[in-house]
């Protein structure tokens, strides 16, 4: 039996290597398609030739893989067509779409080989943990199971899926997970929604072991070649004493520079300089609001401005690269206090002051509150997501064609705060190309200084990837 992957974005998930990984070790053939790599997305499924064809779906680009398990099932007769990643698993209603056969929820490794081994066996399989399906013109919703306690009894993960593509294999730059959950309950953050999703059904937050991590990034290194690690857990720095556990291991064994997320509660002269010494040369920190009684009414994010430049501090006192992520369009926000996001940025010296604009997805914390302060319509649901964090917002607030404007020139104003009083009054501006081009500018600029992207890997990224057309 073989499985087939067909993705629209063209950047590596864990999901989709680590089930690779798990169903090639159980017997069945993988492979993977990145639609926007294939001339004819069509023809390439065909000659795969799969039984099923799996869509990692996100919130965002969930129209177009709707539309292209439909385009399976006029042409194929004989593929079931199911979807996973993060959408279905907080929107389950996407199984009512007429292409969509069935989808898996949630941490679904061990749900997607039972799956497979119960079709392989012509077994019934509408009660596989985690899967929703369609039966006799019904949809069967089964439980989720309990979460995977020990992730090291997970495969490595199959990376080969995606280095068949050239420009993902020659990226100096790789990313590795070390565990899983956080600790927080942001409200512009999914993990609320899927805390709830596994009420429980066990520990949320759980961690690899440090040998463990290591060995999937030494394989890496030996097979693919490594010049920098990125590690990509929501929060790296949750457990100080794995830290003192893996940081030598990796130092010892790996030796390449990393950079990783921290949280500024917890970012600790201790810490930073643990970090700094096994190898760290770069910490990316969460930001969201310069102003605190927005961080803690709208975003449940309870740190203070005080953390926040203390944060700074550290970073640049170990010599540390600052990255800060932000957002703009916020529920109480003016725009005085969205360029007071900037100011703080600048005062805490970001090297990459990575900024969005709110996308509130449905059942989000955020989009409750915003529905409940009139910010948005109270019949603003999933059908009204369109994606683009780059491009605009739903929130209604007044001159918001200056937050907008803002945000394409944020890197500028952190970067040259001289600049801001001109900024100030530039915004006021209709957006317009030139602004859209600078923002698109400085972000590649400061990302490839952050992510020590060579001239080759920013080529690669520019010919196949947009990272900023998301």
């Amino acid at each position: 039996m073989k499985f087939l992957f067909v993705q629209k974005s063209s950047f590596p998930a864990a999901g989709p290597m680590i089930i690779s990984a798990l169903l090639k070790k159980n017997g069945f053939e993988v492979d993977l398609l990145l639609a926007d790599e294939e001339k004819n997305l069509l023809k390439s499924i065909q000659a795969a030739d799969p039984d099923i064809v799996g869509l990692p779906c996100f919130t965002g680009q969930h129209d177009w893989v709707v539309e292209t398990c439909q385009e399976i099932k006029n042409n194929f007769k004989g593929i079931k067509t199911m979807l996973g990643g993060p959408h279905p698993t907080y929107y389950p209603e996407i199984i009512k779409e007429p292409g969509v056969d069935m989808i898996v929820r949630g941490e679904a490794e061990f749900a997607v080989l039972e799956l497979l081994q119960k079709l392989q066996n012509q077994q019934a399989i509408d009660q596989v943990p985690n899967v929703w399906l369609k039966k006799e013109n019904a949809i069967v919703q089964n439980e989720m199971s309990n979460l995977p306690e020990d992730l090291d009894q997970l495969p490595l993960p199959d990376r080969e899926i995606y280095y068949q593509y050239k420009f993902l294999r020659r990226v100096s730059v790789k990313q590795f997970l070390s565990g899983r959950g956080c600790p927080y309950h942001c409200a512009f953050c999914a993990n609320n929604i899927l805390r709830k999703i596994y009420k429980d059904k066990g520990q949320f937050l759980r961690r690899r072991s440090p040998e463990g991590v290591v060995q999937e990034i030494l394989e890496v290194k030996q097979k693919y070649g490594l010049r920098t690690a990125s590690f990509t857990d929501d929060v790296f720095i949750t457990d100080k004493n794995w830290l003192k556990e893996f940081l030598p291991l990796f130092k010892a064994k790996v030796g390449v520079p990393f950079m990783c997320n921290v949280t500024a509660n917890l970012v600790e002269e201790e810490t930073i300089q643990l970090l700094k010494e096994n190898g760290c040369y770069g910490i990316s920190m969460g930001v969201e609001s310069g102003n605190q009684d927005i961080r803690f009414k709208v975003l449940k994010k309870y740190i203070t401005d005080d953390r926040i430049l203390n944060g700074g501090r550290l970073a640049k006192k170990y010599g540390l690269i600052l990255k800060t992520y932000n957002i703009l369009c916020l529920p109480e926000e003016t725009i005085e206090k969205a360029i007071g996001t900037m100011e703080l940025n600048a005062k805490i010296e970001s090297d990459f002051a990575a900024c969005s604009l709110l996308q509130p997805f449905p059942e989000y914390d955020i989009t409750n509150y915003a529905k409940e302060h009139h910010y948005l319509p109270p019949d603003y649901s999933i059908k009204d997501v369109k994606g683009g964090i780059y491009r605009s917002s739903p929130i209604k607030l007044l001159n918001k064609n200056q937050f907008i404007n803002l945000q394409k020139l944020f890197f500028v104003g952190v970067k040259l705060p001289w600049f801001i009083p001109l900024i100030k009054k530039l915004i006021k501006l209709p957006p317009n190309f030139v602004f859209n081009l600078i923002g698109r500018a400085m972000y590649g600029i400061f990302m490839s200084k952050v992510h020590r992207l060579t001239l080759k890997d920013m080529i690669n990224y520019a010919l196949h990837i947009d990272p900023y057309d998301v």
